[in-house]
């Protein structure tokens, strides 16, 4: 019997392991140029009004393939970096591209949490489109990680789609029928929702700006003008959160 013939077809959600997660993301370390990270990293950073002139310590959790440390670097920052990502593809790219550099402080391939980073070693933790990967478990035990590896005081920067739907972005597999999120979203956030459980982990919100991160300068003044004009609410599909550790 053929592996074709052996796979029955039906329609279901797809259950992410996470053996499914680290090999879909070792795909996209291989094939794909259009990590939100490296397309908006730059704007972000900028956005989130921490200041990148101070000689601070940064965990990049969930780094990839190390698109925020090269937007770091193009932008000056005096951050020392720290990555750590759960898929060995993207660790391996990000060592190679930052090795020997005086500012990086390393990656880390991590296969669970906690990790062994030690307890406030960091100013600054970066969760760069993380937080709608991650099931329940998984993001109790990641927002756990960030308050533990924070220094108190310490900045939790966090940007995630807001208000996202879900099914807009659903595909189907022609061989089994699992049903998945093209980039593997598992959930929805809003700054009410996303505060919420942040919070519970000893974290305050400083700041939160809805925006489109792809629109700027005078022509996303004139959209927001004709949406205004046409009695439609602005277009806001990005968040930029900003958190302080208690």
């Amino acid at each position: 019997m053929s592996l074709e013939q052996a796979v029955v077809f039906r329609e279901h959600p797809i259950e992410w392991t996470d053996e499914k997660v680290a090999r879909i993301w070792d795909y996209f370390a291989r094939t794909s140029n259009t990590y939100f990270s490296q397309v908006f990293g730059a704007r972000i950073l900028r956005k989130s009004g921490l200041r990148l002139q101070q000689e601070l310590r940064v965990l990049d959790f969930g780094c990839g393939p190390g698109f925020m440390w090269e937007h770091l670097q193009s932008l000056g920052a005096k951050w020392e970096y720290t990555g750590l990502d759960f898929s060995p593809e993207t660790v391996q790219i990000l060592r190679r591209k930052a090795q020997g550099h005086p500012l990086f402080a390393g990656v880390q391939l991590v296969s669970q949490l906690p990790t062994d980073v030690d307890d406030q070693a960091f100013d600054v933790v970066l969760l760069t489109e993380v937080v709608e990967h991650l099931k329940d478990d998984h993001l109790d035990g990641t927002l756990r990680e960030a308050a533990r590896t924070l220094k108190k005081g310490g900045s939790l920067l966090v940007t995630t789609p807001n208000q996202e739907d879900l099914s807009a972005s659903t595909q189907l597999c022609p061989d089994c029928g699992a049903l998945f999120h093209v980039w593997q979203h598992v959930r929805s956030w809003s700054v009410a929702s996303l505060s919420a459980e942040v919070e519970q982990f000893g974290f305050k919100l400083h700041t939160a700006h809805t925006l489109d991160l792809g629109v700027h300068g005078p022509l996303r003044t004139a959209i927001h003008l004709g949406r205004k004009l046409l009695g439609r609410p602005k277009l806001a599909p990005h968040m930029i959160a900003v958190f302080e550790r208690r």
